[in-house]
């Protein structure tokens, strides 16, 4: 299993029978989404999902799929900065050969003790750490890490993207030093999932 990066939310899982994408669209940056040979599409807000899918299976709201190598589970959370009570986001926990990965997209910092059960254990937490207002700050993001306790954390929606957005972003710097956590040493264009870090450690990606 691989997964790259393409800026703001979105990302590329690719399994040996198929590819599945996060987020391909953004509302405060321009990111093109490209569905060739996409299977599923997993949308943490509805707004993020493009104006034509073809054939490709959307998922945008809560359930358990399951799929030919991979299985879904959709979970209602609050949006950050909603008033208490929203359920308009999405969280996904994915997984596919014995790695489970937790793409928690804008949301408030703090779970319920409902939400942390559905969520379960998890692998790899793939989080915005961006803040301004728009996601996750460094604190909110470091915070969910510390409440889901996975081995290997991928900050995204930073000002490190080289995209320009609407909302100005802050460095992923500052999520790295506010969660402690050492960082791997090599920033990799693909990451493929063999062995995973004994303790926590964050994954840099480079966008595509």
């Amino acid at each position: 299993m691989e997964l790259q990066y393409y800026g703001a939310n979105s990302l590329r899982i690719s399994t040996k029978k198929s590819v599945i994408v996060v987020d391909p669209r953004s509302d405060i940056t321009d990111i093109k989404p490209d569905l060739k040979k996409v299977n599923t599409l997993l949308a943490t807000k509805l707004e993020f999902v493009p104006a034509k899918t073809g054939d490709v299976f959307v998922v945008d709201s809560p359930g358990e799929y399951e799929f030919e190598d991979y299985s879904v589970k959709a979970i209602p959370a609050q949006a950050h900065i909603a008033p208490s009570g929203d359920r308009s986001a999405t969280i996904y926990r994915f997984t596919s050969n014995d790695i489970t990965i937790l793409f928690t997209g804008h949301i408030d910092a703090r779970l319920s003790e409902e939400q942390l059960e559905s969520i379960g254990l998890i692998d790899v937490v793939v989080v915005p750490v961006g803040g301004s207002g728009y996601t996750l700050d460094a604190i909110g993001a470091a915070s969910i890490v510390r409440a889901i306790e996975p081995k290997m954390v991928i900050p995204v929606h930073a000002s490190d993207d080289g995209l320009t957005y609407e909302v100005p972003q802050q460095a992923i710097e500052l999520f790295v030093k506010e969660l402690g956590a050492p960082v791997a040493e090599e920033v990799v264009d693909k990451y493929k999932f063999k062995t995973l870090p004994e303790q926590l450690t964050v994954q840099l990606l480079k966008k595509q």
